[in-house]
């Protein structure tokens, strides 16, 4: 509670209408953010010119982390919100000397970065070694981790999600993820309203075969 009173001195709120950028690739990491409403979407461009999302937060999350601790200069991936977004801004000189002050901080911070890494290690390797219709199985079980609510049909996945934003999260085109989420609903392994995914039987969507 300490901390977070004394971050809060240090901090200004800004706001950010749906797809619009708060920082992009490229641009000088000398700010860390925290979330306090709506989702935010972590992305990275491609040498192609696709974008391959790395992370979507919630509520809660720091983001922008890295560049700022580490000092590694310019940032690599670009967040946009993915919805309307109310989020804490903290200079990254401020975060340096409070990390100075209040060791715990920086340790905490270099347990998300940690985190982070591992989660981005995972989703290339399955960007690498599984079929489409394992990717989308794994992501399922990442995005219930974190917007998981329970409802009468089973776990729906709480975040508006489109196909083109499936198969950024998953490294495919958007026609193949359609079809796939046709046939975990010929399965009865979900439902689908509007941009909503609902998980009738994750015991199914485990046993999917690979293709």
């Amino acid at each position: 509670q300490e901390e977070m009173m004394a971050l809060a001195q240090m901090v200004r709120e800004k706001s950010f209408r749906k797809k619009e950028i708060i920082y992009l690739a490229g641009q000088p990491g000398d700010h860390v953010y925290l979330l306090k409403k709506g989702i935010v979407k972590i992305s990275k461009p491609t040498s192609s010119g696709r974008e391959i999302t790395l992370a979507l937060l919630k509520p809660g999350d720091i983001f922008g982390e890295l560049e700022a601790v580490e000092g590694t200069g310019s940032r690599d991936e670009q967040a946009q919100a993915h919805s309307d977004v109310f989020i804490c801004v903290l200079n990254r000189n401020d975060l340096m000397n409070m990390m100075k002050s209040k060791p715990n901080i920086g340790i905490q911070l270099s347990k998300l970065i940690g985190f982070r890494r591992r989660v981005i290690e995972n989703r290339l390797e399955n960007l690498i070694f599984k079929s489409i219709p394992e990717r989308l199985t794994a992501l399922f079980s990442e995005l219930l981790g974190q917007f998981a609510e329970e409802t009468t049909d089973g776990m729906k996945i709480n975040i508006p999600l489109t196909h083109e934003d499936l198969a950024s999260l998953i490294g495919a085109t958007r026609a193949t993820v359609t079809e796939v989420l046709n046939e975990f609903k010929n399965q009865s392994s979900i439902i689908i309203k509007g941009k909503f995914i609902t998980i009738k039987s994750p015991e199914i969507l485990k046993a999917v075969p690979q293709s």
